[in-house]
């Protein structure tokens, strides 16, 4: 017997050839529209595999391949899936006679599924009384998908000899139809007994009521619902039932809403609280405002959030009301709610009170989230007037709500806050103009970040001075007022404090000629600090531009050699293993490096980038390292890691010999076998 599972890998096997995925799946009921623009159906996707020749041309080619007995299957899935995509009524009767076709009868109702033409509909129906098992749920399936009413009947014909898999099926269609018809029919199956047969039919029963409740017709849908919040049905279905009951009465479901809150049952009080947050209307958040009063602590919590998803601001003034509660709990909740349920207006002096003097650390800070998120346009303007009279602790965090806001209008406050006495202030600040300040204001922003003598300050104040340049446009001009400030720099602490923010912005938009003149013209500053923030900078250059002027540090400048070579290095052993495009001379470059290398660890960067060049130069620089007990198991794993690239040229003698050595002479044990298995490896590649 064909197997559904065996038909869909086929289909999807067929998807990779002829349709993007997603393009028969989750169709939507006919209309009178062509297949392709159906109001809310999964949308076909342009097939991957696209004819030149005229629709009508393609599609007399299709239904010629579905007629033939010398064409594949796979030939047949494709064209079944092409038709799909622009089929018209020509193409239904070839589709309705492969319905029965064990091999293509998935296929073929794929194709026929999405068509709005009343035939299609007609083929899928006059199937039913043709096929069997796993194909008869598939049309049955299809009939569903398509919400074809007219097949109810023959549907319902169908239970009295159906097995339970195709009477799941059945139930499963006409619960997507949504008729009261269906709904009756349904309805009459669930008085059978327990099983998987009155399961399907109750999981049924419920989708039917949801598609009559999205029709309007609300009464036959309540008594569905009404019927399964009973007893008797699974949690899950009284549930979505209750909830569905209380929807679908509107603003008569109010009693039954409250009712449930009332209620002991969980499953109930459950509905409630999911149908709290979906039934609109103003009268229904002043019934349950009534009644928050009167219900435990916990639930008064779980109404709360209610208020908050409704956003309904008629339930401001018992939210208000609720931050005051003696429970802790409660109260926080409240807070939380508050900017969900006011604008501002009523609730903004209660939020700063209590940012300031919670009844604990947990409502503070609450309350200061609760002012980042409240509307209002004037709720900046208050939080800027409330800062001179707050105490020490919550200026700052004050300064971090107006920041959270994107409070522009600040934006002149800040900047002047950003100088105050109280490290904490000036720390806030900065983090808050990083979010709100424009490029216009970075000069003033770029002379208090330079003025900063506090390290715990410097990092958010060159951070407010990164973010703000990065928002110039265009990108090549975001470093300009840096660069213009360091110009006319004077002092060492300024010119380094201008190097941080530079070389991040460096960094993030890939550098440019200018700024790495800049850099380097710092490196020359008699300043030692200047120098070495400089050098910082130029060793973590986004490419291997500093390389040729790192080079020239390594060989003339003992001090900062080793963070020059280690910089170096990585930069040119990016380029020489291709990550990095940077027009160099890799292989020179490594030359003099490794010529003005003089201590262990200077040995240690050199031979670490010396396995990045794959030719053998990088092998014949490495050969003394081998000997050199300090680093002579970095020099060996070298070699190792570029012998591969050689092994099949000529100098693969003069590599093996090398792994050779270094098989036998080598301490470390997993070295040596290492290279004894690269030796061998070029010993077979030789003999190949």
């Amino acid at each position: 017997m064909f197997c559904s599972k065996i038909s869909l890998k086929i289909a999807l096997t067929a998807l990779l050839v002829a349709v993007a995925p997603g393009g028969l799946l989750g169709q939507s009921a006919p209309t009178n529209e062509a297949p392709s623009r159906q109001k809310g159906a999964g949308k076909l996707r342009p097939p991957l595999m696209t004819s030149k020749l005229p629709r009508e041309q393609e599609e007399r080619q299709l239904l010629a391949i579905l007629q033939s007995a010398d064409k594949s299957e796979h030939a047949k899935v494709v064209a079944c899936h092409r038709l799909a995509v622009f089929g018209t009524e020509a193409a239904v009767p070839t589709l309705a006679a492969l319905l029965t076709d064990p091999k293509l009868s998935d296929m073929a109702r794929y194709a026929l599924e999405p068509m709005a033409y009343p035939a299609a509909a007609a083929a899928l129906r006059d199937a039913l009384g043709k096929v069997q098992g796993v194909l008869l749920i598939g049309v049955i399936n299809s009939i569903g998908a398509r919400r074809d009413r007219e097949a109810t009947p023959a549907l319902v014909a169908l239970l009295e000899r159906a097995d339970d898999a195709t009477a799941a099926a059945v139930a499963v269609a006409l619960g997507k139809m949504g008729t009261t018809e269906a709904a009756r029919h349904l309805q009459h199956a669930l008085d059978g007994g327990p099983g998987a047969r009155r399961n399907a039919f109750v999981e049924a029963s419920l989708t039917c009521a949801g598609r009559l409740a999205t029709d309007r017709q609300w009464s036959e849908a309540t008594a569905i619902y009404d019927r399964l919040s009973g007893a008797g049905f699974p949690d899950h279905i009284r549930m979505a039932a209750m909830c569905g009951a209380i929807i679908s009465r509107q603003d008569n479901g109010i009693p039954l809403l409250l009712q449930q809150l009332r209620s002991q049952d969980p499953v109930m009080l459950n509905s409630a609280w999911r149908s709290a947050r979906l039934l609109p209307g103003t009268t229904v958040t002043q019934a349950l405002a009534a009644e928050l009063a009167t219900l435990p602590a916990e639930h008064q919590c779980l109404l709360l959030q209610v208020f908050a998803a409704r956003g309904d601001q008629a339930a401001l003034p018992v939210v208000l009301k609720a931050a005051g509660s003696r429970a802790p709990t409660v109260r926080l909740a409240a807070i939380r709610a508050l900017p969900r349920v006011d604008d501002g207006s009523s609730s903004l002096a209660l939020l700063l009170q209590l940012a300031g003097a919670g009844r604990s650390a947990a409502e503070s800070t609450a309350a200061l989230a609760s002012l980042s998120q409240i509307r209002g346009a004037q709720t900046d303007a208050t939080i800027l007037a409330a800062l001179p009279s707050a105490g020490a602790a919550l200026r700052p965090k004050l300064i971090e709500v107006l920041g959270a806001r994107r409070a522009e209008s600040a934006r002149g406050q800040l900047l002047a806050l950003a100088a105050d006495a109280d490290p904490a202030v000036r720390k806030a600040a900065f983090r808050a103009l990083a979010l709100v300040a424009r490029p216009a204001d970075l000069t003033g922003l770029i002379q208090l970040a330079a003025a900063c003598r506090d390290d715990a300050v410097k990092v958010p104040a060159d951070l407010a001075v990164f973010a703000v340049s990065m928002k110039i446009e265009p990108a090549e001009k975001r470093a300009d007022p840096l660069l213009a400030a360091y110009a006319t720099a004077s002092d060492a602490a300024t010119k380094c404090s201008l190097l941080r923010p530079l070389g991040a912005v460096a960094k993030a938009t890939g550098g440019s000629p200018p700024m790495l003149d800049t850099i380097k013209q710092a490196f020359r500053d008699k300043d030692p600090e200047v120098r070495a923030a400089a050098l910082r900078v130029l060793v973590a250059w986004p490419d291997a531009s500093p390389a040729p002027f790192l080079l020239e540090i390594i060989r003339q400048d003992p001090t900062h050699r080793a963070l020059a070579l280690r910089g170096g290095v990585q930069m040119v052993a990016n380029v020489a293993s291709g990550r990095d495009p940077t027009k160099l001379d890799y292989l020179a470059w490594f030359t003099q490096a490794n010529q003005a290398v003089r201590t262990n660890e200077e040995k240690l960067i050199i031979v670490s980038g010396l396995g990045s060049l794959k030719q053998i130069e990088g092998l014949q620089m490495l050969q003394p390292y081998l000997d050199d007990p300090a680093v002579q198991t970095e020099a060996a794993l070298a070699v190792i890691a570029i012998a591969p690239a050689l092994a099949t040229s000529s100098h693969a003698a003069t590599v093996k010999a090398a792994l050779e050595k270094i098989a036998g002479a080598t301490r470390d044990a997993d070295v040596r076998r290492q290279a004894s298995e690269a030796a061998a490896a070029i010993g077979s590649k030789t003999r190949d």
